[in-house]
């Protein structure tokens, strides 16, 4: 039996993985596709960055970094897992692996406007469409921004944007209401909303035009995307922790889950969806399972 299994490699399951590597555990990490950091266009607020650094550039870092020590990588995706005695068994697409301790990286999904993808991509790398405010709010001070949603994340998000650019406006998406205590929470916050629902989105040389319902056109020079994002807590679910109502994952202060010998790092994790965050999870999560295996 393996001593851990890491299942993600995004920024916090590599980030597992070097930990695990240097702690000379015997350690399998899979990493099925692109995580959601392979999209970042370029983040300006990791330390150690000063002219930022792009997703893709962020992971082959780390990747060449990992290659450094004895982790063995699995490019296969898992397809289940299963508690037994002394550890967890995991099903992969190429075979089966059994450890002590299993680590959940799986991230989460942006919900994404309904637009198509080539378009999306190049608004995304543009910074024309952006999803972390907390990121990049900063890059937009000053700017006119639009933000779609419609919910309560949509309020908090545009109450955020609100504090770099005074020009913030809500676009519904299409036929999603907005109850009388949003439109209140909106006016209170000094936040815009169109009359009508998105009907269309396009890119110009100028920014992002957004066509609305009753035909008006209103051009941006950003907008954020506010609908949500799926957590990929499947393989958490069919072990039987505890997940959120928002199907993240809960854990204590050493990244354990609800089962013992279950960890979670990362976004997938209920919290803040940052790539440092992240990374300080793997650091807590790896060291408390490398004291558990010492018997400390």
């Amino acid at each position: 039996m393996r001593d851990c299994i890491i299942v993600g490699g995004g920024p916090a399951g590599l980030s597992a993985g070097i930990y695990m590597a240097r702690f000379l555990r015997d350690t399998v990490l899979f990493d099925a596709g692109r995580p959601r950091a392979d999209r970042i266009p370029r983040s300006r607020n990791l330390p150690g960055y000063p002219d930022g650094v792009t997703g893709p550039e962020l992971l082959d870092g780390m990747r060449r970094q990992l290659d450094h020590y004895d982790v063995e990588i699995r490019r296969d995706r898992v397809t289940s897992a299963h508690r037994i005695e002394g550890g967890f068994r995991v099903e992969a697409e190429g075979g089966a692996v059994e450890a002590r301790a299993l680590i959940l990286a799986t991230g989460v999904t942006n919900r994404p406007p309904r637009i198509p993808e080539d378009l999306h991509d190049e608004g995304v790398a543009r910074g024309l469409i952006r999803y972390c405010p907390i990121c990049d709010a900063y890059e937009v001070r000053g700017q006119k921004v639009a933000i779609l949603g419609s919910g309560p994340h949509a309020v908090a998000e545009g109450r955020f944007v609100k504090h770099y650019a005074e020009d913030v406006t809500v676009v519904r998406p299409e036929h999603a209401p907005l109850d009388n205590d949003g439109e209140k929470a909106l006016s209170q916050a000094g936040l815009k909303i169109l009359p009508s629902h998105r009907r269309d989105i396009r890119l110009d040389d100028d920014g992002i035009v957004v066509e609305m319902e009753d035909g008006r056109e209103e051009r941006f020079d950003t907008l954020y995307v506010a609908l949500g994002t799926d957590p990929h807590s499947d393989l958490a679910r069919d072990l039987g922790a505890e997940l959120t109502e928002a199907g993240c994952i809960p854990v204590d202060a050493h990244c354990e889950t609800s089962i013992e010998g279950l960890f979670a790092i990362g976004d997938v994790v209920a919290g803040l969806d940052q790539i440092a965050y992240g990374m300080g999870h793997a650091a807590v999560a790896c060291t408390e399972i490398h004291n558990r295996l010492l018997g400390c």
